[in-house]
């Protein structure tokens, strides 16, 4: 089967069958290599706000939630509001279940995701910026993270997939019931509706658990 075009060409995570990657890359190298790659100059790591320490019920060190996009362009979100601070805590609840101290939030909740094409993401023209974009296709809300064990040691990156609940703090929740809760899953090119997907940062092989 063809590799599915609405995911990154690398190897997929999946921790209940693998040890975490050994090879790691640093926030600044993720963040110089995006912006070459969009013919953009390199003018270091866009940090919005200030890192958050947050308490780890696994460890005694904290886990850090950093964000490197201003949340605020969505109008669904305030500074110092329920959404971001909510935001963060599943990101920290998640980073703690895969035993990693380091997130970052590349990306609040939206409703999109990229299209790749022979492993490279396909761009569009975009007339009203002048700049090429990224082609895009409707997704259920999630949020787009990397995680690792610090800014210099990321490991992986992915989607953590949530709903849009009133009753919720912050009108936020993680998605539990993918398979209902999920709408625009590609089945034709491989997709399954997962409610968390991870992919290695490096092309490296993945580590299988010990059985």
């Amino acid at each position: 089967m063809a590799a599915s075009p609405f995911r990154p060409p690398y190897p997929e995570f999946h921790d209940e069958l693998h040890d975490l990657p050994v090879k790691s890359v640093s926030l600044e190298a993720l963040v110089e290599q995006k912006a070459t790659g969009k013919g953009k100059r390199y003018t270091g790591v866009p940090v919005w706000g200030t890192p958050k320490r947050m308490t780890s019920e696994r460890s005694k060190e904290p886990v850090i939630v950093t964000w490197i996009v201003d949340p605020t362009q969505d109008d669904r979100q305030e500074v110092d509001g329920p959404q971001i601070s909510m935001t963060e805590e599943i990101c920290r609840e998640e980073a703690d279940r895969l035993g990693l101290n380091c997130v970052i939030i590349r990306g609040a909740a939206h409703e999109t995701r990229n299209i790749y094409v022979n492993g490279r993401t396909v761009t569009v023209w975009d007339a009203s910026t002048g700049r090429f974009s990224n082609k895009q296709k409707e997704a259920e809300s999630h949020f787009t993270v990397y995680m690792g064990r610090s800014n210099s040691e990321l490991l992986l990156q992915g989607h953590i997939y949530v709903v849009w609940d009133p009753l919720k703090f912050g009108g936020l929740d993680r998605m539990t019931d993918p398979l209902n809760q999920r709408k625009h899953v590609s089945v034709e090119d491989g997709e399954t509706p997962v409610a968390l997907e991870y992919w290695s940062l490096t092309k490296n092989p993945l580590p299988l658990k010990c059985s």
